[in-house]
């Protein structure tokens, strides 16, 4: 069939040298620049969704911007389900100690390492050494991975996540306080073997100065169990309270196991000869023995 015009025939050129660009995400081409070419005829935008072209206007020009949005990755939920059938239980619908042990070995991870609890945080597991199902595929879509490849390449982006994320990291200190509680017994309490066995997993990659006087404290004073309120409270007291603790007010409404501790520790601190007193308190900051 033949040309109508010159102009047409132009603009089927044109149309042929545009198909030819190589494809990019984002391609910016103004109405000026095809108005160069001589033709008269505004381009025509596709708005549809299958092609993943969406158009909006310029800022107050005559520009256009075209833009090619790629889906996300679809997730193979049978994959999901798979992966979690390979680590289940026998007896139970779930990944339990067994199960938890061979997925963090093909993972190649310690199962004690702070990335794995930052999982389950991901995963918002409701107890230590389990998944259940709903848990296991949930965590996954969540994580964006359907595979142990794909969990492996998402490990480092998770921990970077929290470690560099204040809020993020608040939400998972206060969620590895109800991950350690045995639901099933009903405890409300995290007894002190297990909150110091977290505590040393959540601050992994940070430690607190404190830290080892106040579990050392917790050993002497035979604390039974550590209350939510206190584990909670315990992070703002690493935030907020200078190591040698002359800013700390009991007069606030800090629980009283703290009370307790910063006037263990300030009366240790009076106490030892002036010699150890000038080699703790160096540079400000008082040493741990």
């Amino acid at each position: 069939m033949g040309k109508c015009c010159s102009v047409c025939e132009h603009n089927s050129s044109r149309e042929r040298d545009l198909e030819s660009l190589p494809q990019q995400t984002t391609t910016s081409l103004t109405s000026n620049q095809l108005h160069s070419s001589g033709s008269q005829h505004k381009p025509k935008l596709a708005k549809s969704s299958e092609k993943g072209f969406f158009a909006r206007p310029g800022n107050g020009s005559h520009d256009i911007l075209r833009t090619i949005a790629y889906p996300k990755q679809e997730l193979d939920e049978t994959k999901i389900l798979s992966l979690f059938s390979k680590y289940k239980d026998d007896t139970e619908d779930a990944i339990l100690a067994d199960g938890m042990e061979k997925f963090c070995q093909d993972l190649g991870v310690d199962p004690t390492a702070f990335v794995v609890l930052v999982l389950a945080w991901k995963f918002n597991a409701s107890q230590m050494c389990r998944f259940t199902k709903e848990e296991f595929i949930n965590g996954c879509k969540e994580v964006r991975a359907d595979s142990i490849k794909g969990l492996q390449n998402k490990l480092p982006e998770l921990e970077d996540e929290v470690v560099g994320d204040t809020e993020k990291f608040k939400d998972l200190y206060r969620f590895t306080f109800k991950f350690g509680l045995d639901v099933e017994d009903g405890q409300r309490s995290l007894p002190t073997n297990i909150a110091v066995a977290l505590w040393k997993l959540i601050f992994s990659k940070d430690m607190p100065v404190v830290i080892g006087r106040w579990f050392a404290y917790l050993n002497e004073r035979e604390v039974k169990g550590i209350s939510r309120d206190t584990w909670n409270m315990f992070l703002n007291f690493t935030e907020s309270i200078a190591s040698d603790f002359s800013n700390y007010d009991d007069s606030e409404a800090w629980p009283s196991l703290f009370d307790d501790f910063v006037e263990s520790e300030r009366e240790k601190s009076t106490n030892i000869p002036n010699d150890q007193a000038e080699e703790k308190h160096e540079n400000g900051v008082i040493k741990e023995f």
